[in-house]
């Protein structure tokens, strides 16, 4: 070889290894630069499965680290996750679907994810005594392992499982290493298969991801995720701009919401998602008449606008109790009478039931007084607030409103009948104010919710033309036909009314400007759900 072509071929190879070095050295400069996550409340499982640990906080750390099989996008459709391809229909009547995961999909000790892990979380699902958050579906299929990376599950015959696209789809834990499912992963995942594993994890302080390396997607592009718990929401502004933290997603408030858009480098959104607030009546206390007179007398648009505009000028009140406004099976059931605040049409409602007005004004009949008690989270101001506009609207009306709450969570013994403390009768309330989370596939929660003689229906609700479409939703697998009739049963649910929808709740996601690739999702996937795709500009 010419000397002239040895010199060259060293001096490219010097240029080569340094426009390496170069590259690699900018990479690090990105990757390396962490990314803080403040949370307001920190997770008590890493099985987030479980009936009692199912918190919005513990899937936002584990969707990064454990397999599901398809995940629901900001738009509310689904794309393939940890499966190959959605959900397969094999046979419909009786329905039988296959589940198939990905070749590539892998453990982080090597072992591959499997019909095994499948076969662990359907096991421990299909029984309502199951410790398990959602047996729906699974407590009525048959489970068939077709090969080492394929499940089906089939429904008896006329009675189909319309939204089997969803199961699978909680991040699951590994089967092959024989712990327990309620116990064995409470303080430790032990091993990853999505794009992040845990890396460190102190109680009560926090909690760091780092790449896993057998992942098998694109990125993740961050290579250290700390989840900092901040049980303090008035905490969070200062943390922000002091560079304490990157990344915020607290329950919005407006004073927070003002002090983060004052911001220097942070940028913010507020989305409307699936949650949704109402005043839910105890049928038993509350009479029709009575309910009607309620409905009529609430100024849902003032309420609106004093609890949701100061977040988005977009703020709707909710006319639908099965899809939220921006779903496209969403239509405003609500009446023409409802859609306006009437208060003389409230009282000749309450006459036309025999209620007689006393002499302060408020309604009588046979001896009863219209006297009624609003319970919720106490310490929630927006909630209380809400109940204070709520009282001052129904007594123009003459219907006496007496706020009886208690702190936080405790609420809902009394109201679910659960055995929280204090404990309490299943409804014990008149009106109470809390909120439900809606999906894209809302059929069996509708029916859990306002379905009769259901453990999640604290009003005791009963309407049996409501109750058999609701059912007939449940066992359709036409989804344009599902949403006709789940509508049908909205709109006669405006008749009866078990409960008064009123808004959307907002989501509020706040960051440090450098990030690119955040994207808030409403839905149970919530703001962690592309972790991998997050990156430094």
């Amino acid at each position: 070889m010419p000397k002239n072509a040895r010199n060259w071929t060293r001096w490219t190879a010097i240029l080569l290894a340094l426009a390496m070095l170069a590259a690699a050295c900018g990479d690090d400069q990105q990757d390396d630069q962490p990314v803080v996550i403040g949370l307001e409340q920190e997770l008590t499982n890493f099985n987030n499965l479980t009936a009692g640990d199912n918190l919005l906080a513990g899937r936002q750390v584990i969707r990064a680290v454990w397999p599901t099989c398809t995940r629901t996008l900001p738009n509310s459709t689904f794309e393939p996750y940890f499966c190959e391809s959605l959900p397969t229909v094999v046979n419909e009547d009786p329905l039988v679907v296959e589940y198939k995961l990905r070749a590539d999909a892998n453990w982080s000790d090597g072992t591959p994810v499997s019909s095994d892990d499948m076969v662990f979380y359907f096991e421990n699902c299909n029984e309502p005594t199951d410790d398990c958050a959602a047996t729906a579906g699974f407590d009525s299929a048959e489970l068939e392992v077709v090969d080492a990376k394929t499940v089906r599950l089939s429904w008896p015959e006329g009675q189909p499982f319309v939204e089997y696209i969803a199961l699978f789809s909680g991040p699951f834990p590994p089967a092959h290493l024989g712990l327990d499912w309620t116990e064995g992963f409470q303080e430790d995942p032990v091993l990853a298969a999505g794009p992040y594993q845990v890396d460190e994890y102190n109680p009560g302080s926090d909690l760091t991801l780092v790449p896993n390396p057998t992942w098998f997607g694109d990125g993740p592009h961050i290579d250290e995720v700390t989840f900092r718990f901040i049980s303090d929401v008035g905490n969070l502004p200062l943390a922000l701009e002091n560079g304490e933290v990157d990344v915020i997603y607290p329950q919005p408030q407006v004073d927070l919401v003002e002090q983060i858009a004052a911001l220097d480098g942070v940028a913010s959104t507020i989305t409307f998602g699936p949650t949704w607030e109402h005043i839910t009546f105890n049928t038993a206390t509350v009479p029709v008449e009575a309910r009607r007179a309620i409905a009529l007398a609430l100024d849902r648009e003032l309420i609106v606008t004093a609890l949701m505009r100061p977040f988005s000028q977009s703020a709707q009140p909710l006319g639908n109790r099965v899809y939220m406004n921006g779903q496209a099976q969403y239509l405003d059931n609500t009446p023409a009478e409802f859609q306006v605040r009437d208060v003389d049409a409230a009282r000749a409602a309450l006459e036309q039931g025999g209620w007689t007005p006393s002499d302060d004004g408020v309604y009588t009949k046979d001896g009863r007084r219209l006297s009624l008690r609003i319970r919720t989270t106490g310490g929630n101001p927006r909630r209380e607030q809400f109940q204070e506009l709520v009282q001052s609207q129904l007594g123009e009306a003459g219907i006496e409103v007496t706020i009886d709450n208690l702190p936080g969570g405790e609420i809902f013994g009394p109201v679910f009948g659960s055995e929280n403390d204090p404990p309490g009768p299943p409804g014990d309330f008149d009106l109470v104010i809390f909120a439900w989370v809606g999906g894209p596939l809302p059929a069996s929660s509708t029916l859990q919710v306002f379905g009769t003689g259901s453990d999640s229906n604290p009003g005791a609700y009963v309407d049996d033309q409501v109750n058999d479409l609701l059912t007939e939703a449940t066992f359709t697998l036409d989804l344009d036909r599902q949403a006709e009739v789940l509508n049908q049963a909205d709109a006669l649910m405006w008749q009866s009314l078990p409960n008064v929808p009123v808004y959307q709740l907002p989501f509020f996601l706040a960051w440090n400007d450098s990030l690119t690739n955040l994207e808030d999702n409403p839905t149970l996937e919530s703001f962690t759900w592309n972790l991998e795709e997050w990156a430094f500009s």
